[in-house]
């Protein structure tokens, strides 16, 4: 039954899904704004701990003033309202909602939110990538055994990328590569808020009238974002990490199953079946034609000849061999289209992509000189950045993940270029129970 239905059918029975947000960033204010046209799906809950931030999140998802008025959950669920609080952990104290979507920026703060909400029964929604790329093997295994889902929030790449690799694989062909695309070039890997905006050739007055936020755009410039994605990508699919770190490939649509196959076969990949990412521009700056900066793709091939044969027939993009072929879609909605996720766990059962294995990790790489007493600022600052590599690697080196260096305190000298280890550091009581966390997690 589509999806469209079930809600229909659910919406007729007078039992809507019950959802409760943590998080007013930019991507669960989208799904806010969507949500509201949804009459199947009643957003019960909003909790940030400012709430202020809430307030304006509702009111930029145009959130009918009258329907954030409810004094705890109960009264929202009773009136069909929302309830917004600036304690994210209440949400689950109280009974009533069928699945959490949480989308916090603090990594430790939303493995917790997580875990309160499945100790209660609820489904997760996971919109935080640095939490997933963390700790969501852990998480999405605690789900399983307590009978519910973890889902990765469809919108954002990782789940984008995890559909392109489950229609693939379910057709019986073979994976090349799975990626995202984005803007690198040599020398993105310094890029710090003071001059993120010199490399986007935006004025700081027209990066705030865009919204854009210097730490956000900083991490995705300088690769840890996409680090982070292709993680969780490589931990829902088991597709491989490079060894170390991405490449950022140059390369535009009408090139991707040339480059994106095994070097073997005449592609830039050390092996198939990889995570990587597709740059559009070339190291010297120069646009890639036919750029796929804010898409996702698939590479893959078949064991059938008589199927490769096909592919030209049908019209994939092929490499000059006829044997690699290349599907991908050229942009993501983020928030706008995360309801889906929301829905399917709820409706049908299923996640949008959900980690099956410890794969890959993201380690903190300095990026310029530290010392002892340096305080690191975390993913988007001027200290560190991320980098890709499988899980082992980062287990045997003892590596610091980047999404728990925020306020960590260095207790050595840590040239730029080299990776922060966990010996290296003093880190928070919050940061500990997740080190707790991971220590359960096993490396192939």
């Amino acid at each position: 039954m589509s999806l469209t239905s079930l809600m229909a059918d659910r919406l007729a029975h007078g039992r809507p899904i019950r959802a409760g947000v943590i998080g007013a960033s930019k991507f669960a204010t989208l799904f806010l704004a969507q949500a509201r046209h949804l009459p199947a799906l009643h957003v019960a809950a909003l909790a940030d701990v400012n709430p202020e931030r809430a307030h304006t999140a509702l009111a930029l998802a145009a959130w009918p003033p009258a329907k954030a008025v409810a004094r705890s959950l109960a009264d929202a669920i009773d009136s069909g309202g929302t309830w917004v609080t600036g304690d994210p952990m209440s949400l689950c104290e109280q009974e009533g909602l069928d699945v959490l979507f949480e989308a916090s920026n603090d990594a430790p703060r939303a493995i917790s939110h997580a875990i309160a909400a499945m100790e209660c029964g609820i489904h997760v929604v996971m919109a935080s990538i640095e939490a997933d790329s963390l700790a969501g093997p852990w998480l999405a295994e605690q789900a399983a055994r307590r009978g519910i889902l973890y889902s990765l929030a469809y919108g954002d790449q990782p789940a984008l990328i995890c559909e392109l690799v489950d229609w693939a694989r379910a057709c019986g062909f073979q994976i090349a590569a799975a990626g995202r695309g984005m803007a690198w070039k040599p020398g993105n890997e310094a890029i710090t808020p003071d001059t993120a905006w010199t490399h986007l050739g935006l004025s700081p007055e027209q990066a705030r009238a865009r919204d854009h936020d210097a730490t956000g755009v900083t991490a995705t410039l300088d690769g840890t974002r996409a680090a982070l994605e292709l993680a969780s990508v490589a931990n829902a699919t088991l597709l491989e990490p490079p060894q170390s770190g991405l490449a950022f490939l140059p390369c535009g649509t009408h090139d991707l199953p040339h480059v994106f196959r095994p070097q073997h076969d005449g592609g830039r990949l050390p092996q198939a079946g990889m995570v990587e990412a597709a740059s559009c521009l070339e190291p010297d700056g120069r646009a890639v034609a036919g750029a796929l900066r804010w898409g996702v793709f698939v590479t893959f091939t078949s064991p059938a000849s008589h199927s490769t044969r096909s592919f030209a027939e049908f019209g994939l993009l092929t490499d000059d061999s006829g044997s690699y072929a290349a599907r991908w879609r050229p942009h993501r909605l983020a928030g706008l289209e995360a309801a889906l996720s929301v829905i399917s766990v709820c409706l049908r059962g299923e996640h949008t992509g959900c980690p099956r294995a410890w794969v890959a990790d993201v380690a903190a790489i300095a990026k310029r000189n530290l010392k002892p007493g340096d305080i690191l600022d975390g993913i988007g600052g001027h200290t560190v950045r991320g980098i890709l590599l499988p899980s082992s690697a980062s287990v045997t080196g003892n590596l610091l993940p980047v999404s728990l260096s925020q306020g960590a305190v260095l207790k050595a000298h840590v040239a730029a270029g080299q990776p922060i280890a966990l010996s290296q550091v003093d880190l928070g009581q919050a940061c500990q129970a997740v080190l707790d966390i991971r220590r359960q997690m096993k490396t192939p």
